[in-house]
């Protein structure tokens, strides 16, 4: 597997990085993270910026190696619902899928380009990640569990 810039931060996806990253659908998420403060609310130009109550910066790791830090993160049960909201909901739909067991299930692109990691138990999607921004890495060591 070819090594990713870990300071690149992607908008969209290219012919070349989508293949890369399709590369990565099957494995299994070993540990996720998900940020009380999202970087969109931090870079925001406002004084006072306001949290976004359903987008949010996420850390994916996987069993290979591979970790994504995805930014302003939509996060869908189908694909036809609306996105969940707040922080609380994300946090414990995250901690129970990585409590059972989930894997990086599909990679997809929407129409405007932008990136869809597909998360998915026993090959049935079970959450959907609308991607705004990421960049992708390779990590040694998982951060500590809280």
């Amino acid at each position: 597997m070819s090594e990713f810039p870990e300071i690149d931060l992607y908008t969209e996806v290219d012919d070349e990085l989508y293949d890369e990253i399709a590369g990565l659908a099957g494995e299994k998420i070993v540990h996720i993270e998900v940020w009380e403060e999202s970087m969109g609310d931090v870079l925001d130009d406002d004084d006072e910026p306001i949290p976004s109550q359903n987008a949010f910066d996420i850390d994916l790791y996987l069993e290979g190696g591979v970790y994504f830090e995805l930014y302003s993160t939509l996060c869908f049960v189908t694909v036809e619902s609306e996105p969940l909201e707040g922080l609380e909901t994300i946090q414990t739909r995250m901690a129970t899928l990585a409590k059972q067991g989930v894997w990086l299930e599909e990679v997809a692109v929407d129409e405007e380009n932008a990136l869809i990691l597909v998360l998915g138990q026993q090959h049935q999607p079970q959450l959907y990640l609308l991607i705004g921004a990421w960049t992708v890495g390779e990590w040694d060591e998982l951060p500590d569990a809280d």
